[in-house]
This record gives C-alpha cells, sequence and structure tokens, in this order.
C-alpha cells in the first residue's frame, strides 16, 4: 500500500544494541539474583514457612526477572524486524547466554518449595495472604511429577542454546530471508513468504494457483533442512519428556494450558465431528464461484470481483470504533498502542513473516507485529493482536509470575477483539454483496481457527507419535501424514493437490511451541459462547470480561470463566460454539440468496 505504515519505538526497552543501559540492567539483574541465592538457597525450608514470608520472597523472585526480561526481551523484537542483519542474530544469542546464566541461579527456589509437603504448600495456596500467588502455587504442586534435580534442570537450561532454540532460530531464518520465485506470463518475480500468502486471496485463480506452485517449489528447495530441523526437535522434545514423566508428547502443554487431556479431547472430538460444516460450506463456495471443483489454493478466493483493500488508518478507525462500543476503556487502552508506536505494521526485507504480540515485563507495555498489507484478513489480524495487546495491558498489575495466562485464554482474548471488530463492520456494509463478503470471510477466520487447528493438533499427533516409533521421519512420510488430516477435514469438497503436501513445512507454531495449535480452536469456541452472552446481557457482562482479562493467570481456565457462569466440562459446550458456526454458515447462504 501507499500510505507510509508504522514501525514500533522499543525505547522504553532501550535506544539501541549499544545502549549502556542494557549491561546496566544485567548487572542489576545478577546482582539480585545473587543476593536472593544468598538469602535463601538451602534456607526456604525455614525462610518461607509462614504466608507472609513467602510473599516477601516471590516478590523478590519476580524483581530479579523483572530486570533480566528486558535485555532479551529487546534482542527478540529487533531480531523479529530484521533476521538478515547477523549481527542482530549474535546479539540476540548473547542476551540468551546472559539471561540463562542468571535464570539457571534461580532453578533452585521453585525445587526447595517443592521439598515442602504438599499438605504444607496447598495450606500455603490458599491463605489470604497469598491469594494473589495461589494459582501459582496450585501449578507449582501439579508441576512436582516433572521436575528434575537441580543440576540436570541447570545443564537443559544451558544446552538449549546449542539445541532447541539453535534449531528454532535457523528455522526462522530460513523462512523469513527465502526468496521464492513467481514465474506469472512469464516474467519472474522474487518474493517473500508473506507476499505469496496474501496472493491466495487473489481474485484471479491463475494468480493464486501460481503463487501455490511457488511456494510449493520453494519449500522443496528447503525441504532436506526443514525435515531435518522438524525430526531433530521432535527428538528433542521426546528426550524432554522422558526426562520429565510425561507419558503422551502433548502432555507438557496440557499442563503448562492448566487444562487435561481429557478436556482437550472432548473438544477435539467435537470439532472433528462436525468437519460436516466445512465440507458444505466449501461446496457452497464453488457454487458461488461457478467452478466445479474447489482446489487447495482457491479456499480464500473472495466472494467479490471488487478488490478489498483497507488503508492502515481506516483499519485503526475500524477496530478502535468497534472496541469503543464495547467499552471506552477497552478502546482508549488500545489507542495508546498507535499513539505511543508500541505497533511495527510496515513489510520490510528481512522482517519475520507472521504476527505476534509481545507482553515484555509488567512495569512497561505489550508490543504488537505484523505485515500489514490492507487485505481484510490483515485487518483482523491486527484486532487480533491488539486483543492480545490490551489483555497484556490490563493484567500487568499482577506480577510477572502471573503474567504467563494459559494459551488458550490468551487466545480467547485476541479472538473476541476479532469479533468486536466484526461486529462493527456488519453494522457498517453497504450492500448485501459487502455483507455476504464479509461474512464468507469471517467463516474462513473460524475454519482457519477452529477447524484447520484441530486438523493441524491431529497431525502434531501423529508426527510425534510415529517419530517416537518409527526413528527419523522423511519428507515424504511427514508429507503423507499431512495431507491425510488435510482430506478429513475437507472431504471431497476440496481437491488436495500433491504440492500441498508440503505446506507444514513452513508453520512456524510446530517447531516454536508444539501443540500450541489446538489453543486457538479452545478460544475461537470459547469466544464464540463468551460473545453470544455478550449480545444477550450487554453492559453487565463488559465489567465480567474485562475482569477476566485483569486477572491474568492469576486463576486456572476454569477459574476465570466461572464468574461469567461458563463450566469448561462436557461436550455441550464446545457443540453450543460448533453450533454458532453451523448457524454463521446458513446466514450466509441466506445474505447470498436475497443479494
Amino acid at each position: 500500500m501507499s500510505e507510509p505504515l508504522p514501525s514500533w519505538n522499543l525505547s522504553d526497552l532501550f535506544s539501541s544494541i549499544d545502549d549502556p543501559a542494557i549491561e546496566r540492567c544485567l548487572r542489576k539483574a545478577e546482582r539480585l539474583v545473587r543476593a536472593f541465592v544468598l538469602a535463601y538457597k538451602g534456607k526456604l525450608s525455614k525462610k518461607a514457612a509462614s504466608a507472609l514470608a513467602l510473599k516477601r520472597i516471590l516478590r523478590q523472585y519476580e524483581a530479579v526477572f523483572v530486570c533480566a526480561l528486558k535485555p532479551i526481551e529487546y534482542a527478540q523484537l529487533l531480531f523479529a524486524e530484521d533476521l538478515s542483519k547477523p549481527e542482530r542474530g549474535a546479539f540476540l544469542q548473547s542476551m540468551r547466554v546472559r539471561y540463562l546464566s542468571i535464570q539457571s541461579e534461580t532453578v533452585f527456589f521453585e525445587l526447595e518449595l517443592l521439598t515442602l509437603p504438599d499438605a504444607v504448600l496447598k495450606k500455603l495456596s490458599r491463605h489470604p495472604q497469598l491469594q494473589e500467588y495461589a494459582n501459582y502455587l496450585v501449578k507449582l504442586i501439579n508441576s512436582k511429577p516433572h521436575r528434575l534435580s537441580e543440576r540436570e534442570e541447570r545443564l537443559l537450561d544451558q544446552k538449549s542454546l546449542t539445541g532447541r532454540s539453535a534449531f528454532v532460530r535457523l528455522f526462522d531464518e530460513e523462512i523469513s530471508l527465502k526468496k521464492f520465485s513467481l514465474n506469472m506470463r512469464g516474467k519472474v518475480k522474487e518474493l517473500s513468504e508473506t507476499q505469496l500468502l496474501d496472493m491466495l486471496y487473489s481474485k484471479v485463480r491463475a494468480e493464486r494457483k501460481a503463487a501455490a506452485k511457488s511456494l510449493t517449489a520453494g519449500l522443496k528447495e528447503e525441504s532436506r533442512r526443514l525435515t531435518y530441523i522438524t525430526n531433530t526437535l521432535a527428538e528433542d522434545k521426546a528426550i524432554d519428556d522422558k526426562l520429565r514423566n510425561f507419558a503422551t508428547p502433548a502432555a507438557a502443554r496440557h499442563l503448562a494450558n492448566e487444562i487435561s487431556q481429557d478436556m482437550v479431547d472432548v473438544m477435539s472430538s467435537a470439532v472433528t465431528s462436525h468437519y460436516g460444516i466445512v465440507q458444505d460450506f466449501y461446496r457452497f463456495k464453488a457454487k458461488v464461484l461457478g467452478v466445479g471443483k474447489l482446489f487447495d489454493y482457491d479456499r480464500y478466493a473472495p466472494v467479490s470481483s471488487a478488490s478489498v483493500k483497507m488503508p492502515y488508518a481506516a483499519a485503526r478507525k475500524n477496530i478502535l470504533d468497534s472496541f469503543r462500543a464495547f467499552s471506552p476503556r477497552y478502546a482508549e487502552i488500545a489507542s495508546l498502542f498507535f499513539d505511543k508506536q508500541w505497533i511495527d505494521a510496515e513489510q520490510r526485507k528481512g522482517k519475520r513473516g507472521g504476527g505476534f504480540c509481545s507482553y515484555a515485563t509488567p512495569d512497561l507495555h505489550p508490543y504488537v507485529f505484523l505485515n500489514y498489507s490492507g487485505s481484510l484478513r490483515e485487518v483482523f489480524t491486527l484486532a487480533h493482536e491488539l486483543g492480545h495487546g490490551v489483555h497484556g495491558y490490563l493484567m500487568r498489575d499482577r506480577g510477572i509470575l502471573n503474567a504467563d495466562t494459559p494459551l488458550t485464554i490468551a487466545e480467547t482474548a485476541s479472538v473476541f477483539a476479532e469479533m468486536l471488530l466484526f461486529e462493527q463492520l456488519k453494522r457498517e456494509a453497504k450492500s448485501p454483496q459487502d455483507l455476504f463478503a464479509l461474512i464468507t470471510g469471517r467463516i474462513e477466520g473460524i475454519f482457519a481457527t477452529v477447524f484447520r487447528q484441530i486438523s493441524m493438533y491431529n497431525f502434531e499427533q501423529d508426527l510425534h507419535a510415529e517419530r517416537r516409533r518409527c526413528g527419523e521421519l522423511s519428507t515424504e512420510r511427514i508429507n503423507a501424514l499431512w495431507c491425510k488430516r488435510q482430506k478429513e477435514m475437507f472431504g471431497s469438497a476440496v481437491e488436495i493437490t500433491p504440492e500441498y503436501a508440503y505446506w507444514w513445512s513452513y508453520i512456524p507454531h510446530f517447531l516454536h511451541t508444539p501443540f500450541y495449535v489446538y489453543a486457538y480452536s479452545f478460544g475461537e469456541l470459547m469466544t464464540l459462547s463468551l460473545f453470544s452472552q455478550y449480545k444477550r446481557e450487554g453492559e453487565p457482562f463488559v465489567e465480567k470480561y474485562l475482569a477476566l482479562l485483569a486477572a491474568g493467570g492469576s486463576l486456572s481456565p476454569e477459574g476465570l470463566v466461572k464468574p461469567l457462569g461458563i463450566s469448561l466440562k462436557g461436550r455441550s459446550f464446545w457443540e453450543g460454539g460448533l453450533a454458532l458456526i453451523a448457524e454463521l454458515v446458513s446466514e450466509a447462504k441466506a445474505v447470498y440468496r436475497r443479494g
């Protein structure tokens, strides 16, 4: 787009790689951790005996990380800005080394707390003086069967520098810096992954097909390395899971998300049993587009002949208006991200693809990152990441130990923001055709969040199970596992081309955070339920929802939604969200008939 797009201002962290404040910050963290070790190592069983004493110790523990995290946070954000600059990669690695040196000194703390009898820890977690740390202590108790000795924990931390984190960085650089050759009408262009993925939304079928072929060709070129990285990280996870006594590959993620395997299984089963919604919609879309068969590269084809691009200024206005209609306070917080340059939106050479929101430390504020193209999809991405941003801003007072919310709740916050924007754009639709395009786009966004993520979760389960059973997997075998789950979702409604088999290999979540993906489905289905409740209750719902966000990780997911009268147990909750998706498909069909 021709308009200038913002890059963020990171000066609230540091002014540059050479900022002397970085070294001062690290030295302060090192002094704090030395004092902490001297005061408490080998002494916690006596010094943490009372609730008031433990509260004071936890505050000191948090203070170490408020200092220690700032330099590595800054390094990660700088690296995401431009992966092509070696000095930024080197800076990130050096900050990881310094951070882990500090963090490893604190490993004793939780391990010594866990030497206290469970009954004592549970009693402390229920003490009024420790209410703000109650859920942290419950999570700590639940983690006990999976903890190692201090020496083992420190060794694993140090080895991660040349192990897992190194391979993840390699993947990020390979994908972000990769140039894909696009041949259109005899003219060859070199495009990034982000630019090619944008082309899948083109109204011209030949462009979508060419983009898909270009992406596949580029992934094939990298397939040996990407397959090796995937195998290596899968084996690394298997070793970790064995050492930590996790029974299944996904068990560690469930523990971190504070939900049970049974709960995830019920949700996953409910979603897969409704794949018919996906297939019904894509058969309908094929008729709308006037094609006999939809191929994988046709899924996001626009249903309107008009080219829909929204300038960044208009996106800002629409998002803030939608937030303001919900709550002036909610919109006021989101406005800060625009006004204070907490958003990096411009597309640049070397910039990492995708989008994210980084919470930084509680004494500062979150940062939002995306590659804004002007498409409606990117408008919703901006709203999505701002939903994370408002969540992070509201929970700052909870402290650093409660800033690590389960992914399931984190994605609820972001998807709720998307729903607010959707309702705003529906109200402003100028014609049935515009309304139809908006609704179908939202449906496809929901499909990507609910059904696609569960198909990817099932693929991850297949991948890790077979890797552990059979050893290193070939590219072709991983391709087959991927296609099996994709075909299961699309049925005969979408033709999966042979080239699509390679498209698992560019998805970062599989490597960055194994089994992250089901949290999107969880968050979307919960959001549909919450949004339905909001439409019924109106203003009384708003304060309850803002309180949920402000609570951060101080409560479990079940505890967070309990004040809203929601129970996450049982299939009926998930079925309710899926029924709302089916209703949206029916609404799209009705609007199409009227238009």
